[in-house]
């Protein structure tokens, strides 16, 4: 099973229109299939949706707006959500090699990035494992932490 099928991105808490079509094109160019958005807020709402869907549509990949990360959740119930977090906030290291394998699995992985200051609020983290990459000592931001992870992920799954 290629693991691009059951992996899903998710950003969350977003008010940036240029945030969620780089996302998009961050998702779609490494090759993933999916990309959610949760609780888009003004401009990435009104903007930032429509241009990410159009960018899926042309690829012939998944886009899906829900108004929150339970949504995320209840409609997908992934088998482990990770929350990607900057190191001091974060309870375990990014485990490629363990998510690849409940991938292959058929499980259901979903990633989530925030995607506003200060980004993941408490209760949100609650929802699942707040996860950093090791490597990476600053906060760089939802993008940047979506491109290193995705682009890790496919170099060990070999798709």
């Amino acid at each position: 099973m290629k693991v691009v099928n059951k992996l899903l991105v998710v950003l969350h808490n977003v008010y940036s229109v240029q945030r969620v079509v780089e996302l998009a094109k961050v998702v779609y160019g490494l090759g993933f299939n999916t990309l959610i958005v949760s609780r888009a807020h003004g401009a990435a709402a009104q903007s930032g949706v429509p241009e990410a869907q159009k960018i899926a549509l042309r690829k012939s990949k998944n886009f899906f707006y829900v108004s929150d990360l339970a949504d995320v959740i209840e409609i997908f119930n992934p088998a482990l959500l990770l929350l990607f977090v900057p190191k001091d906030y974060a309870e375990e290291k990014f485990d490629i090699a363990r998510v690849v394998s409940l991938l292959r699995k058929g499980e259901v992985i979903a990633l989530v990035f925030g995607g506003a200051e200060p980004g993941l609020s408490k209760k949100e983290l609650e929802m699942g494992k707040p996860t950093y990459i090791e490597g990476v000592e600053e906060d760089i931001g939802s993008t940047g932490l979506a491109a290193i992870a995705l682009y890790m992920l496919r170099r060990a799954s070999k798709e």
